[in-house]
């Protein structure tokens, strides 16, 4: 059997789609753009349309690329954090604050939390997307949801004294909508949660066990992954951008291992990792980063193979799931197509 593939989550958005987007004015976004763009529609069927229309067209590249396990492209979300803080009670997305974050690389308006954290309504709004994805698509799609220490890395605390309060609040709202997307019959949830890598004392102290709770009561028959890139950049081609000690995945690594995931997702196009890093996971298939994913240079089909193999060295096909490093928004259209299509024919050689 070739080695599968999937995607991370965000694609590029079809320029039809004028949806504000965080990848495109990262630096200084203002989230309260994304509430006039709404406004300008005359009815919430009229922006849905737009959208479904926009992710037809994703989902259906993502096929005739052949990937194994797609995603929505994440393309109803301005951003992947803010689309899942707008369904919660206690985020004040109308009075931003300007601050730095992602360990000082960025500068942005952040929403702030306000107030206590809880689900707004009893809505599965997440199973709903899924949903809607799944039913254009005649292969799985992935669903991708971010976690707690994500979400708290990506907005303004001023409301809980206690962050891991904060945190244990999160998982209750990110789990309210994990089992909703199990029950409507999604199979393969990731947990985005890069932070862990990030700050991995506070991933040590309770931020593993934090994502790990995220998927309680998720029994068998649904692939659990949880995402660890170790950094995003600002724009194409950015050489310089901060990203995580490398050495942090070997410190998670048992711990993660043993969290009770069925797949970690690691990055490793950007940065190369010692690969002996992946012996250290017993348990878990790796989902394996090949693609860089805001580099504008191509990766041949030869040297995504080369890697790979060289990944098999240290780990069985059966639980090495070939990938790119991170999401692809901010690639150009015709760039990513081609890295995504020379990725599965690396994979499809395999092994």
């Amino acid at each position: 059997m070739p080695l599968q593939t999937t995607v991370i989550g965000s694609y590029p958005k079809p320029k039809e789609l004028k949806m504000p987007d965080w990848f495109k004015i990262n630096d200084q976004y203002d989230p309260t753009v994304y509430g006039k763009y709404c406004d300008q529609f005359t009815s919430s069927a009229e922006l849905d349309k737009e959208v479904k229309s926009a992710m037809e067209q994703v989902i259906a590249e993502q096929i005739e690329d052949g990937v194994d396990i797609i995603t929505d492209g994440e393309i109803n979300r301005e951003s992947y954090v803010f689309h899942f803080g707008r369904h919660l009670d206690g985020f004040d997305f109308k009075e931003p604050i300007l601050k730095k974050y992602r360990n000082g690389a960025l500068t942005a308006h952040l929403p702030r939390i306000v107030d206590k954290i809880e689900q707004r309504n009893n809505s599965d709004w997440a199973a709903i997307e899924w949903k809607t994805a799944q039913e254009m698509s005649c292969v799985p799609v992935k669903y991708t949801i971010p976690g707690p220490m994500t979400i708290i890395g990506s907005a303004h605390n001023d409301h809980y004294v206690d962050v891991n309060e904060l945190s244990e609040d999160l998982v209750k709202v990110v789990n309210k909508q994990i089992r909703g997307l199990v029950n409507a019959g999604c199979r393969h949830i990731q947990l985005d949660e890069p932070l862990l890598v990030r700050n991995p004392d506070i991933a040590m102290r309770y931020g593993i066990d934090h994502a790990s709770k995220c998927f309680e009561g998720v029994g068998l028959g649904v692939t659990k992954t949880v995402h660890l890139c170790c950094g995003y950049p600002c724009y194409l081609d950015q050489k310089d951008y901060k990203k995580a000690d490398p050495h942090v995945y070997f410190q998670l690594a048992e711990r993660i291992d043993n969290a009770g995931f069925d797949a970690i997702s690691i990055e490793d196009a950007h940065r190369h990792n010692d690969l002996s890093l992946l012996q250290l996971f017993k348990k878990s298939t790796i989902v394996f980063g090949a693609i860089k994913i805001a580099d504008s240079r191509i990766e041949t089909m030869e040297e995504i193979r080369d890697r790979l193999q060289e990944a098999l060295r240290h780990i069985p096909a059966d639980r090495l799931i070939v990938s790119p490093d991170c999401g692809l928004a901010h690639l150009p259209h015709d760039v990513m197509r081609q890295k995504v299509t020379n990725m599965v024919r690396a994979a499809k050689s395999l092994p």
